[in-house]
């Protein structure tokens, strides 16, 4: 009797991690680790910085879980936690002391929040809330050739200007229709749980400026099918911009998006219109648009994107040689289907008066009318 109780008590042993796996087999660990060495330059800096420097940047290196489970009625249950890593250890955010001075305190290994949400989906569609990106920068993502990180994405020039457009937002509410024939419409909306979007403004400034909770709609219907995709999309902000300004701003955005492939290549175009209206019903416009190409050839890839950034319209006049204009290059050669060694270089080149900078985590104290440069060798793996 002894011996079958020793032998079922070392049965129930071993089975338990097997039941615990099985519970746990619809939930996936997945990331990316990206960072390469780079050299960044400007022609135009303030007098008390430097005009370039080398770097090494993680880019957008995250980890995250992710997990769904079936819950009957045609429903799955699903979630997803991510966050991005700093792999160098090099990043660091910047307070003021009681001595007058300045903290720096470094970030961590997590040091940002990513893609993170929980939902439903069915036949019907997928809802979900969480922090995600909007429908109107995920538009463009199939064109994007550098993950919308590194000093070489065009998102510096794309998305940007007298407002930003590439967002990950919080406290978001969102809903994709089921694809069907290639056809997918997303709709995002989010109300920021704060009174401002910066509410160390104070609260006599807040109320000075009548601004009032900050929130967000954002819509993209998209066809992709046989090489074929093309999407339009459109933002729209109340409350967005700095608790200084007087009113309460108004900021939209509207994109089209078009790209071809064929055999490993791709050639894309996207057009794009931004509007900030004032209290004093005084909009600043500004258009931009992007060509992009990228081709495989075996474990090489190619990469290739032109962004041109026009003159600010301020109530109807044009603010001359507020404009600039980018080129990307990239060049990835896979050693796997996972890993891959690449190359990148980009120019930024504003005009006169123009004060647009790289999109990374450490962008370079340039002034107006700079020409920023940059050039990077990296590794990527994904698992």
């Amino acid at each position: 009797m002894q011996k079958k109780l020793i032998a079922l008590a070392v049965a129930a042993a071993l089975a338990s991690p097997a039941l615990a796996l099985a519970d746990s087999a619809n939930i996936t660990v997945y990331g990316v680790a990206d960072a390469d060495v780079e050299l960044v330059k400007s022609d135009k800096v303030a007098a008390t910085a430097p005009g370039s420097r080398g770097r090494v940047t993680s880019n957008a290196s995250r980890l995250g879980v992710k997990g769904e489970e079936n819950v009957g009625n045609g429903l799955t249950a699903f979630f997803q936690v991510e966050t991005r890593v700093n792999l160098m250890g090099n990043e660091f955010t910047t307070t003021s002391n009681a001595a007058g001075g300045t903290t720096q305190t470094n970030l961590g290994v997590f040091n940002g929040m990513r893609n993170s949400n929980i939902g439903l989906k069915s036949d019907f569609g997928t809802a979900f809330i969480g922090n995600w990106d909007t429908p109107f920068k995920t538009s463009h993502n199939k064109l994007e050739l550098f993950d919308n990180t590194s000093v070489a994405t065009n998102t510096a020039l794309l998305g940007a200007g007298p407002a930003k457009f590439n967002l990950r937002q919080n406290s978001s509410v969102q809903y994709w229709s089921p694809v069907m024939s290639g056809f997918q419409v997303k709709g995002a909306y989010s109300t920021v749980n704060a009174t401002v979007e910066n509410p160390t403004a104070g609260a006599a400034t807040n109320a000075a400026n009548n601004l009032g909770t900050p929130n967000l709609m954002s819509l993209s219907a998209a066809y992709d099918q046989d090489g074929i995709y093309v999407a339009l999309a459109t933002e729209q902000h109340k409350n967005f911009t700095s608790a200084t300004a007087v009113g309460s701003p108004k900021e939209s955005a509207n994109r089209l998006v078009a790209a071809y492939s064929l055999d490993g290549m791709q050639i894309g175009l996207t057009v794009e219109g931004m509007k900030v209206t004032n209290a004093a019903g005084v909009d600043t416009k500004k258009n931009t648009y992007a060509l992009s190409g990228k081709y495989a050839m075996g474990a090489n890839n190619f990469g290739l994107s032109y962004t041109q950034a026009n003159d600010l319209s301020v109530g109807g006049v044009t603010t001359v040689n507020s404009g600039a204009k980018q080129i990307s290059l990239r060049y990835g050669y896979a050693l796997t289907k996972r890993s891959e060694v690449y190359g990148m270089y980009t120019q930024l080149a504003n005009k006169a008066a123009g004060t647009y900078n790289f999109v990374d985590v450490a962008p370079l104290a340039s002034t107006a009318g700079a020409t920023l440069s940059g050039f990077g060798v990296g590794v990527r793996h994904s698992f």
